[in-house]
Parts: C-alpha cells; structure tokens; sequence
C-alpha cells in the first residue's frame, strides 16, 4: 500500500519521469475497484524544435481507503492507494484509459 496527497488545481507535481500540472483528479471504476487517476499538462519539446502542451493522466493505483488523514505539512487530504504491478492489469488499465482519455500520455506508478 502507498499514500497519496491529493494535490489542488495548478499545483506542480515532480515524479521521477515527469513534471506536470494538475487539472483535475477523479476515479474510474475498474471491476470492484476504483481507480484513481490525476490530470495534468505538461510541456513536451525542445527549445530548437519548439514545445507543444500535452495532457497526461497519472495513475497511483486503486484506492483502499479515501480521503482517511489529512497531510500536516500541505493541510491536503491523503488517501491510501495500492499501487498497479501486475502486468496484465497495468495492461488493461492503459486499454480502459486509452478510451476513456485518448490522445493522452498515460503514466502508471
């Protein structure tokens, strides 16, 4: 299991691969699950080449228990979510994604 702060609109969020902004957040729901996914841009390009806006969906994984603590540092709700190993299921959450926000990049933790 992993916790997840729940970030407000235009906030920033750094992951190890990738930058972005937040637009929105919501969940899908996947069989008995739901799962949680985040919105946001990014910018994708070169100063040479020129830049383009592109929107991405992050994934943390399902969520067990929503909004259960509130973060003392940002004042943000957490909730716990487990994570997406196994590869089939990250497979069919990227085909389920793919339908439900096409032309975006998705991004799985």
């Amino acid at each position: 299991m992993a916790e997840h702060i729940h970030a407000t609109c235009g906030t920033e969020i750094i992951l190890v691969y990738e930058i972005f902004k937040v637009i929105s957040e919501g969940c899908l729901p996947y069989g008995d699950k739901e799962l949680l996914y985040i919105e946001g841009v990014t910018i994708a390009g070169s100063l040479c080449c020129g830049a383009i806006e592109c929107r991405i969906i992050h994934v943390p994984g399902f969520v067990i228990s929503r909004h259960y603590r509130i973060d003392e540092g940002s004042g943000n709700p957490v909730s716990e979510v487990e994570p997406i190993r196994d590869p089939s299921t990250r497979e069919e959450v990227k085909r389920l994604l793919s339908r439900t926000f096409p032309s975006c990049l998705l991004l799985l933790s």
